[in-house]
C-alpha cells in the first residue's frame, strides 16, 4: 500500500496502525531522509542542505534510497510506502523498483484535510533536539519552553513547521503530489477518507475502504 495526505493529516500515525494490523513494514521517506541528514556523509550533507533550504529531494535520490530500504524488508513481508511516490515523475521508477523487488502496489490511501486544518495542526508540532521525540503542543507539552520529559533536551519547532515552512510544504503537496493521488484515483486504486476525524475514526474508514475491495 501507499499512503498520502497533506502535512498534519496523520498519515504517519495511520501508516503505523496499518503496519501493525497487517504486519507491514512502514517505509516513511520523510523520516528516512531526516535520519540521513544527521549522518556525516556526502549524501547526509546534501540532504541536510536541501532540508534547510526547504527544497525537495531529487527523484533519483528518492528512488535509490527507497530501493535500499526495500531490499532490507523480508520478501514475505508487505510494505506501506509513506510519501513515495511523491512526484508524478517518481511514479514509474518507484513502481519499477517495486516490481524488481517482486512487489506490486495494490492500494493507495488518501487522507484528505483542508489547508486551514493542516496549518492549525502543524503549528502545534515540536520535537526534542537531543532524542528527536515528537510532541504536540497542548497535548504532550503545555509550553514550548519546557524541556523534553524523556531526556531533558531542548524542545524546538522544526524549521519546516514554521509558518513559512508550512506554506511552502503545503504548496508543494497541492501542486506536486496531488497529481500523483489523482493518478491512482483514475486507476481505481484510491481509498479517500476524511482526515478531520479522530485517529480511530480515520482508521476505521480506511479499513472499511479496504474491505470493500
Amino acid at each position: 500500500m501507499i499512503i498520502f495526505g497533506p502535512q498534519g493529516s496523520g498519515k504517519g500515525t495511520q501508516a503505523n496502525k496499518l503496519a501493525e494490523k497487517f504486519n507491514l513494514s512502514h517505509l516513511e521517506t520523510g523520516q528516512i531522509f531526516r535520519d540521513i541528514a544527521r549522518e556525516d556523509s556526502s549524501l547526509g550533507r546534501k540532504i541536510k542542505e536541501l532540508n534547510e533550504n526547504k527544497e525537495m529531494i531529487p527523484d533519483q535520490i528518492t528512488v535509490e534510497v527507497l530501493r535500499h530500504f526495500l531490499e532490507l524488508v523480508p520478501s514475505e513481508k508487505g510494505v506501506i510506502l509513506d510519501s513515495a511516490p511523491r512526484t508524478f515523475g517518481q511514479i514509474e521508477p518507484v513502481e519499477k523498483t517495486m516490481q524488481e523487488e517482486g512487489r506490486t502496489i495494490d492500494k493507495a490511501i488518501y487522507i484528505a484535510l483542508s489547508y486551514e486544518e493542516s496549518v492549525a495542526r502543524i503549528t502545534k508540532r515540536f520535537a526534542c533536539t537531543k532524542c528527536f521525540r515528537h510532541f504536540v503542543l497542548g497535548k504532550d507539552i503545555q509550553d514550548s519552553s519546557e524541556n523534553c520529559p524523556t531526556c531533558g533536551g531542548l524542545i524546538m519547532q522544526r524549521g519546516d513547521d514554521t509558518p513559512d515552512g508550512i506554506a511552502k510544504r503545503l504548496k508543494t503537496f497541492y501542486e506536486v503530489t496531488m497529481p500523483v493521488i489523482e493518478h491512482y484515483r483514475a486507476k481505481g486504486m484510491l481509498i479517500e477518507v476524511d482526515g478531520k476525524q479522530g485517529v480511530e475514526e480515520v482508521f476505521e474508514d480506511i479499513l472499511r475502504g479496504l474491505n470493500k475491495e
